[in-house]
C-alpha cells in the first residue's frame, strides 16, 4: 500500500509539472522508438542466412575480383574434390521486369535460376507444394507475392505459362518470399539447365561466360575446403581463361555466414551488408538516447528544489536516505517503462517509412520473442537506473534543515547541467556539420562531368513491347508527341549496363565495353567523333574511344586492329571521345561502338530525349507504354535520376544522419528550453538585485542570454577538431571530392547559435522585464 501511495504521489507530481513530464516522456519515447527500429534492423542484418540447417557447410566460390564466375566450375570442382558433397550454381537477378503472359494477362517478373540441389542447400520454407523435384526439368517455383498477383484466389500448382517462345514452365511449388538472405528476392526460381533459353552463353559445357553466375559448394561435415584454394587457382589455369590469362589469380572459398559482411571482393548479383552502416546507425541511436537521458537528468536536477520539499517531509516522517534513493530510482524506471510503451506504438506506426529509408522491410512483430521481451525489460531497467542515478543521489542527500530554510534550491550550481548542455551542443554541431558535408559531397558527385549528356533523357527496356510486338508502333507514337525530340536504339546504355568483351590484344588482356546503337542514340547522349579513318563500314566495323587507344598503345589511325590473339580482325572506323560508364566514381574504360541503321539494332535499351516539363513528358511516355502493353509498372527512368540512384547508399546515409540530426536538435532544444526556464527562475533574486542597483533591462537580458550562448561557443570550439577528423577521413574515400571548407564549420555553429538564442530569448526577456518587487515578494513566501 505504501508503494502504491508513493506511485500516486509521483503521478500527482507529473500532472502538476506538465511541461517537465511532456519533455521527458517525448524525448525518451522518440529516442527509444529509434532504438527499437534500429535494434530490429540490426537483428535482421545479423540474422542473414543464419537459419539454414546446413549453413556451416556451405561456401561461396569467388576470386579476388568478384564472386560471379562460370557456373560449370561447380560441377568440375565436385568431380575433382571428394570434400565437396554437392554444388548449387545460381544465376541471380539477371532478369528484372521480364514480361510474362499468364491467362492472357501480361505481368513483369524477376527471375533466379538454380541447380536442382537448391532446397537441399538452403532452408527456405515453402507456402505450398514440395521441394522434392521442385526444380527438375521445366518446373518453376514461384514466390508467394507473385502467386497472389498472377493467380489470385486459386492454387497455382500445375499451372503452365511461357517465359519465352522456347521455354514453357509449370508451377511445382509456391515459396515464401526470400528475406534475410544474401540471395536476392525473385518472383520465379527456375532450374539452371533452362537458363540457356534466355542466355545461350550459359550452358554446362562452356566456360566463356565467366561472370554471370555464383557457385555454392556444400562440403562433407568436418572437411576443411578452404585449404584447397591455392591448389584450385593453379588447376583453373589449365582450362579457365581468366586464370589462364592471369586476369584472375586467387580462389576465395568464403563461408556462407561470413559473406554478407565480408570485404574480400565485390558481387554484382548477391546482396551484401554494410557493417559500418549498421555501426553508424547504432552509434547515432545511442547518441539520441543519451540526449534524452541527459534531458531527464537536467530536468530532474532542475526540479530538485520542488522535489526536495517532498523528500525532506518524508525524511522527517521517518524515511531513510536509502529508501528515498530507491524510491527515486523506481520513479525513473517507471517513467522509462511508460516511455518505452509509447515508443513501441511510435515504432510500429513509422516502421513502413523507416523500412523505405533503410531499404529493408522491418519485421517488428517477428522480433517480439520471449528473449527479446526479457532483453527489452532489462534494457529499460538499465536506462532507468542510468537516468535516475544522479538526481536520486542529489535529492536523497538533501538535508531537511536546508530545505526548510529555503537554501537548498539556491545552493544548486547546476554544474552537471552546464556540462550536459555543452555536450549536447557539441554533438549537435558535429552532426549538423557532418550532414552538410555529406550533402555537398554527394551533390558534387551527382553533377560531376561524365562526358555524355544526361538531362531530359529517358532510358527504358523494350522487352515488354517486343513481347507483344508493339515496339515499332510505340516508337512511331512517341515521335508524334510534341515533347519527344528523338528516340534511339542501343544495346547498352551508359548507366544501364553494356556487353563486356574481355579479349587479348598483342598479348595483353583488355576488357572492352561494347555498344551497338543507331545514330539517334549517339546524338542523344552526345557521342563526339573526334577521328574518322575513312574506312568503309563493312561487316564488323567499330569505333573505339581514347582510353582504348591508350591501353592498346596505337595511334587510332590504323585501318584495322586484331583481337583474340589475331583471330578477330576489326575495321577501325575512327575514334570517339572518352565518356564514363556509370557515375564519377567509376574510372574510364575501353569502349567499342558499332553504329548501325535503326532497323538493324536489336535493342536492349530505348533512349528517349524529351523537352519541356520532364514530369509531364514522362507521364505521356508512360501512358503510351501502358496502352500498348497493358502494364502499369512503367520502368523507364531519366538518366540523371539513374546517376542519383547510383549514389543511393550515400544518399540514404545522408537522409538518416539528417533525420537523426533533426531529432537531436529538437530534443536538445526542448531540454535547453526547460533548463533555461528553471535556471532563470533560480536567478530571479540576482536579477532583481541588479535592477535595484541600476542595471537596465537590456543589460540583464544580454547577461542572461550570453550565459547560455557561452556554452554554445565552448561547444563550437570543441566540435571543430572532431568535425575535421571524421569528415577528412570520410572525404578521403572519394577521388572526386569537395574541400572541407571553414564555411561548413561556421554554418553548423551559426545554426546552433541561432536556435539556442531563439530558445532562451523569451524566458530571458520576461525575467529582465519583471518587477523586482514581485521577485522579493515570492522569496518571502
Amino acid at each position: 500500500m505504501n508503494n502504491l501511495l508513493n506511485i500516486k504521489s509521483y503521478w500527482k507530481f507529473l500532472q502538476k509539472n506538465k511541461a517537465y513530464t511532456l519533455i521527458d516522456v517525448f524525448g525518451l519515447s522518440v529516442s527509444l522508438a529509434f532504438v527499437i527500429l534500429i535494434g530490429t534492423y540490426t537483428w535482421q542484418e545479423l540474422s542473414v542466412d543464419r537459419f539454414h540447417e546446413h549453413g556451416d557447410e556451405i561456401y561461396l566460390l569467388g576470386s579476388e575480383d568478384r564472386y560471379e564466375l562460370a557456373y560449370p566450375l561447380g560441377y568440375r570442382i565436385q568431380e575433382r574434390y571428394p570434400e565437396v558433397e554437392a554444388v548449387c550454381p545460381m544465376v541471380c537477378s539477371t532478369m528484372q521486369g521480364f514480361p510474362l503472359e499468364i491467362d492472357d494477362k501480361l505481368f513483369t517478373a524477376s527471375m533466379n535460376f538454380a541447380d536442382t540441389t537448391f532446397f537441399s542447400f538452403f532452408s527456405f520454407p515453402l507456402h505450398s507444394g514440395t521441394n522434392q523435384n521442385a526444380l527438375d526439368g521445366r518446373n518453376v517455383v514461384i514466390s508467394e507475392s507473385f502467386a497472389n498477383k498472377a493467380f489470385p484466389g486459386k492454387n497455382p500448382i500445375g499451372e503452365s505459362f511461357k517465359v519465352n517462345d522456347s521455354l514453357t514452365v509449370t508451377v511445382s511449388a509456391v515459396m515464401k518470399d526470400i528475406k534475410q538472405s544474401l540471395i536476392p528476392y525473385a518472383d520465379l526460381l527456375i532450374g539452371i539447365d533452362n537458363v540457356h533459353y534466355l542466355n545461350p552463353t550459359l550452358t554446362r559445357d562452356q566456360l566463356n561466360n565467366a561472370g554471370s553466375s555464383v557457385v555454392f559448394l556444400k562440403t562433407k561435415q568436418g572437411e576443411a575446403l578452404q585449404a584447397k584454394a591455392g591448389e584450385m587457382a593453379e588447376w583453373f589455369k589449365e582450362f579457365f581463361w581468366p586464370y589462364n590469362r592471369n586476369m584472375l589469380k586467387q580462389v576465395l572459398l568464403t563461408p556462407l555466414r561470413d559473406f554478407y559482411f565480408g570485404e574480400e571482393s565485390q558481387t554484382l548479383t548477391l546482396r551484401k551488408g554494410d557493417r559500418d552502416f549498421v555501426l553508424i546507425l547504432l552509434s547515432v541511436a545511442i547518441v539520441i538516447l543519451i540526449f534524452a537521458v541527459i534531458n531527464y537528468v537536467n530536468l530532474t536536477v532542475a526540479q530538485t528544489g520542488f522535489r526536495a520539499k517532498e523528500m525532506a517531509t518524508r525524511r522527517l516522517l521517518g524515511s531513510s536516505r536509502m529508501e528515498l534513493f530507491l524510491r527515486l530510482m523506481m520513479e525513473s524506471t517507471l517513467l522509462c517503462l511508460l516511455s518505452f510503451g509509447i515508443a513501441l506504438f511510435i515504432a510500429f506506426a513509422v516502421a513502413p517509412y523507416a523500412g523505405d529509408l533503410l531499404q529493408s522491410k522491418l519485421y517488428l512483430k517477428e522480433a517480439i520473442t520471449p528473449v527479446s521481451v526479457v532483453l527489452s525489460l532489462l534494457f529499460v531497467g538499465v536506462v532507468g537506473v542510468v537516468a535516475g542515478l544522479l538526481p536520486a543521489i542529489i535529492i536523497s542527500n538533501a538535508k531537511p534543515i536546508e530545505v526548510v530554510r529555503g537554501s537548498f534550491r539556491t545552493k544548486s550550481k547546476m554544474v552537471f547541467s552546464k556540462f550536459f548542455i555543452t555536450f549536447q551542443n557539441v554533438i549537435t554541431i558535429v552532426m549538423l556539420a557532418c550532414s552538410l558535408t555529406m550533402i555537398l559531397q554527394i551533390d558534387h558527385m551527382i553533377h560531376a562531368p561524365l562526358g555524355f549528356k544526361t538531362h531530359n533523357i529517358i532510358d527504358m527496356s523494350p522487352w515488354s513491347l517486343q513481347r507483344v510486338d508493339k515496339l515499332e508502333a510505340f516508337v512511331s507514337e512517341l515521335r508524334r508527341q510534341a515533347c519527344v525530340v528523338n528516340v534511339g536504339f542501343s544495346q547498352g546504355s551508359p548507366l544501364g549496363g553494356q556487353n563486356n568483351r574481355t579479349t587479348v590484344f598483342q598479348g595483353q588482356n583488355i576488357s572492352f565495353q561494347q555498344f551497338v546503337a543507331d545514330k539517334a542514340f549517339c546524338d542523344i547522349i552526345g557521342v563526339e567523333f573526334i577521328k574518322d579513318n575513312g574506312v568503309a563500314n563493312g561487316d564488323g566495323g567499330w569505333y573505339i574511344n581514347e582510353e582504348a587507344i591508350r591501353q592498346m598503345g596505337i595511334t587510332g589511325n590504323e585501318p584495322s586492329f586484331a583481337l583474340d590473339n589475331g583471330n578477330w580482325k576489326i575495321p577501325l572506323l575512327g575514334v570517339i571521345k572518352d565518356f564514363r560508364l556509370g557515375n564519377i566514381n567509376r574510372g574510364l574504360c575501353p569502349i567499342m561502338l558499332q553504329v548501325k541503321k535503326t532497323e538493324e539494332v536489336d535493342p536492349w535499351n530505348l533512349l528517349i530525349e524529351v523537352k519541356g516539363n520532364p514530369y509531364e513528358a514522362m507521364q505521356i511516355v508512360s501512358h503510351i507504354y501502358e496502352e500498348m502493353t497493358g502494364l502499369s509498372d512503367f520502368e523507364g527512368t531519366f538518366i540523371d535520376q539513374q546517376i542519383q540512384n547510383s549514389f543511393e547508399s550515400q544518399r540514404r546515409m545522408v537522409k538518416i544522419i539528417g533525420l537523426f540530426t533533426f531529432i537531436a536538435v529538437v530534443i536538445s532544444l526542448l531540454g535547453l528550453l526547460a533548463m533555461s526556464t528553471y535556471f532563470i527562475q533560480q536567478r530571479t533574486v540576482e536579477v532583481s538585485i541588479r535592477k535595484v542597483f541600476g542595471s537596465t533591462n537590456g543589460e540583464i537580458l544580454v547577461k542572461l542570454i550570453s550565459t547560455f550562448l557561452t556554452y554554445v561557443a565552448i561547444a563550437f570550439v570543441i566540435a571543430i577538431p572532431i568535425i575535421w577528423y571524421f569528415m577528412s577521413d570520410w572525404l578521403s574515400g572519394y577521388d572526386y571530392r569537395i574541400s572541407l571548407s571553414p564555411l561548413i564549420y561556421l554554418a553548423a555553429g551559426l545554426f546552433c547559435f541561432v536556435i539556442s538564442f531563439a530558445t532562451v530569448f523569451m524566458q530571458s526577456w520576461r525575467a529582465a522585464n519583471r518587477n523586482p518587487v514581485e521577485s522579493f515578494r515570492n522569496l518571502m513566501r
